[in-house]
């Protein structure tokens, strides 16, 4: 028997108001001279989308996609139905110039309305630990992970990841 497992665009999406990690409402940091600065703010431009899958075999399996390249890797009983996987591609604005860390969670579990689970764990981006933000306030950045997907799951799998960042 074939299970699919589908993943929309829309499937992994971070909201804006999750970006903040600062105390201060809306992502405001303060600065020495007790001013605020403009606020972080997170636009995803791009979910990342792991296509069309099936899971072969009841071991399950790994699917990555590579944040530097976009390539998807496949490991395990999980056969590719076509599709085009794509890693997140997001954008970062504030203070320009300023020097920023973006957080992802190390887990998030997936659901389908069917009640299947699966993670997505090993979320990375393609920025240095600290980044900066261009003369303009920005900075645009791309994340990818892995899906880890148990023998039984089946559904169009959705979650949400709660993609932080803060001034240093």
């Amino acid at each position: 028997m074939t299970a699919s497992l589908a993943f929309l665009p829309e499937a992994l999406h971070a909201q804006c108001r999750l970006c903040a990690t600062s105390p201060e409402p809306f992502g405001l940091a303060k600065t020495t001279s007790g001013k605020s600065d403009i606020p972080l703010q997170i636009e995803i431009t791009t979910d990342l989308d792991f296509s069309r899958l099936a899971v072969l075999g009841s071991s399950g399996g790994v699917v990555s996609i590579d944040p530097m390249s976009g390539n998807r890797q496949i490991r395990g009983s999980i056969a590719n139905l076509g599709g085009m996987a794509l890693h997140g591609e997001g954008r970062l604005t504030g203070e320009p110039g300023r020097t920023v860390r973006i957080f992802l969670p190390e887990r998030i579990q997936l659901s389908a309305p069917n009640g299947s689970t699966a993670e997505l764990e090993k979320l990375e981006t393609n920025l240095p630990e600290l980044a900066r933000l261009d003369q303009t306030g920005r900075l645009t950045f791309a994340f990818g992970g892995q899906l880890r997907v148990r023998g039984d799951a089946s559904g169009q799998f959705r979650g949400r990841i709660a993609i932080t960042a803060d001034y240093e």
